[in-house]
């Protein structure tokens, strides 16, 4: 499904998504892969930030 959304955003902040995209790459495109970036990211810090406090629970398999 898809919306139509108007996002206020600065020209600065346009224009820095903009140098972003990729070729042929929509600013929808753009925008789904840097959120999926930041998704991972903080999975990857929330890891690690468990392990540094052993936190953490061995699953036996």
């Amino acid at each position: 499904m898809s919306a139509t959304e108007n996002i206020p955003v600065s020209k600065k902040t346009y224009n820095e998504i903009l140098d972003l995209r990729r070729p042929d790459e929509t600013l929808d495109d753009t925008l789904a892969r840097l959120v999926e970036r930041v998704k991972k990211q903080r999975l990857t810090d929330d890891i690690e930030e468990i392990m540094a406090r052993n936190e953490f629970v061995e699953l036996d398999l």
